[in-house]
């Protein structure tokens, strides 16, 4: 049976492990008839490459229970003092206890019951277990919510290997701070010098200061540093997302795409941004992320991709589907997979589920404007308009009371009839004013209520003042409207023509100036007549008379005698 166990070593170093799969089933069957031909220590080997074999053939489940009997087999090896040779735990045909427990784990995983997972990697002794035992079991404790638990595995890890970034970034998102975090891998920190600025800059990030992490991560996109790195472009995408600066974040998400074909991370981000927007050009650019592998291949950030191209394109219940897929598919749960499948279950008028989704994706990222505007747009449409401004009075704590969150619960106070216009307007008022971040939308509606109160050259004045820095085609198009209502349309009409250079699917602006070019048309055609009556038709001291001008343009020949 050594001669065996050789070749099947050989196999398995030859990654035949199909083949290895079919002998020591055989083997092993045949080790049951009679147990005299294959020695317990043989066994267990057999048993283990046995399980390795499945393993690697993804047979996750009976992997698992031939690595159970393997263990309770060595714990016999090792108990049973009648062996004429005793086997000891250095001994190397005798695999580690905690290896053994470990691949158990993975199995459990692969099965995706974590409850088992994390129960195996908690039988082993502390003091034994290895950077990536601390590494799995601090992944699956924060997954359970279990914080600390966390937090003391992954500095186990940054311990022994200071360059663990992974485990280095989920510190940062569990809240520890970045100068405790830097104290733990400070040998790596001092030889390499773009670790500093790429620690510097998850700390910023997790610790929501996006400015400054945003012009961290610029500052290391350059020659010399991470240029074109797409982990770095990939996270500069996010900052603009949650600075609500989604057309910059698109382009950086683009740019890295295009530098990374196979790019995964921040590839669902640029799907729910590109869905988002609406235009053909973006749907088109979504058409284009959807990967060609084989679909057994494809991980929760591709499902995300094509939900959203469904979503885009209307088909919702595809949608919907795809969303479930991309969340089985994640190991931890996926934002935008839950952020499309909620907004498609708003689309599909199921409010209920849509805010329950909404809520779920909010407890792990709660500083994400569009989560908080997808639960609150859930609520309006239920007509539970307490719950709504409630979850608008969170959003502008959780984000620090931005322009868009201000906004947010101005358009949920626009709702409510107990509320007063006076109210409204101030909350507008100070979304308006905040200097860093600008809020098309704040901009806008204050410009609609200042209209409702006919108060046009104060929102005239409010429009021309961000026009300059911001020159989008809603505003131009409401700069047009209020020149109307002042009756300057030749300024109205500049106006409604850049409006329709910047968005020619503009309809408010292309119906205004086309009011404005028959008004305009009139008013010249009344100036040619005047100068025409003056110069050409008339004589000195004499004028025409309108009954004149119709008998000129009169082209139809007139009976020569009035008879009938």
């Amino acid at each position: 049976m050594s001669n065996l166990l050789k070749q099947l070593q050989s196999m398995y170093e030859l990654e035949l492990y199909s083949n290895i799969s079919r002998v020591c089933d055989l083997a092993l069957s045949a080790s049951d008839q009679k147990p005299e031909c294959l020695p317990p220590l043989q066994k267990f080997q057999l048993l283990l490459l046995y399980a390795d074999s499945l393993y690697e053939t993804q047979q996750y489940a009976q992997s698992e229970n031939l690595y159970r009997q393997a263990l309770q087999l060595r714990k016999h090896l090792l108990k049973n003092k009648s062996m004429s040779n005793k086997i000891t735990e250095s001994q190397p045909e005798l695999s580690s206890d905690v290896e053994i427990r470990f691949k158990i784990h993975k199995c459990c995983m692969a099965l995706k019951q974590v409850n088992e997972a994390i129960e195996m990697l908690q039988s082993i002794q502390a003091r034994l277990r290895t950077p990536k035992i601390n590494m799995a079991l601090g992944n699956l404790y924060s997954e359970a919510g279990m914080e600390r638990s966390a937090i003391t595995c992954y500095k186990e890890v940054l311990r022994e290997c200071p360059l663990a970034l992974e485990a280095v970034e989920n510190l940062l998102k569990l809240g520890v701070k970045g100068v405790e975090v830097n104290a733990l891998m400070v040998e790596a920190t001092s030889e390499v010098t773009w670790l500093n600025l790429w620690l510097k800059a998850q700390a910023q990030l997790h610790s929501r200061d996006f400015e400054n992490a945003l012009q961290t991560y610029k500052s290391m996109d350059t020659h010399g540093l991470l240029k074109d790195n797409t982990s770095v472009l990939a996270n500069l995408g996010y900052c603009y997302h949650y600075m609500c600066e989604d057309e910059a974040a698109i382009g950086v998400l683009q740019r890295a795409v295009k530098l990374d074909q196979n790019l995964v991370f921040g590839r669902d981000l640029l799907a729910t941004l590109l869905a988002s927007s609406g235009t053909s050009e973006h749907v088109e650019d979504l058409e284009s992320l959807i990967p060609t592998s084989d679909m057994s291949l494809w991980t929760s950030e591709h499902w995300v991709v094509i939900g959203n191209l469904m979503y885009s394109t209307r088909r919702h219940e595809k949608a919907v589907y795809f969303a479930q897929q991309a969340l089985y598919a994640s190991q931890s749960k996926n934002i935008e997979a839950l952020l499309l499948k909620a907004k498609t279950l708003l689309e599909l008028n199921k409010y209920q589920d849509a805010a329950h989704h909404c809520t779920e994706a909010l407890q792990i990222c709660p500083f994400r404007y569009d989560l908080h505007q997808c639960v609150v747009e859930c609520y309006m449409k239920m007509n539970r308009l307490r719950e709504a401004e409630s979850m608008a009075q969170n959003a502008c704590k959780q984000l620090n009371y931005s322009p868009h969150s201000v906004t947010l619960h101005a358009s949920v106070l626009l709702k409510d009839p107990m509320t007063s216009g006076k109210a409204v307007r101030k909350l507008l008022e100070k979304a308006v004013g905040q200097e860093k971040t600008f809020s098309t939308k704040a901009v806008c509606m204050l410009v609609e209520l200042l209209e409702q109160e006919q108060q046009y050259d104060q929102a005239r004045q409010l429009l021309l003042k961000h026009v300059e820095q911001h020159p989008t085609s809603r505003i131009h198009q409401m700069l047009g409207d209020c020149y109307v209502n002042l009756h300057k349309d030749e300024e109205a009409f500049h106006h409604y023509n850049v409006a329709l250079r910047l968005d020619p699917a503009n309809q408010r602006a292309s119906e205004g100036l086309s009011c404005i070019g028959r008004n305009l048309s009139l008013s010249k055609r009344e100036s040619y007549y005047t100068c025409v009556g003056e110069t050409s038709y008339t004589s000195p001291g004499t004028s025409a008379s309108e009954d004149d001008v119709f008998v000129q343009n009169d082209t139809e020949p007139w009976p020569t005698n009035m008879s009938f």
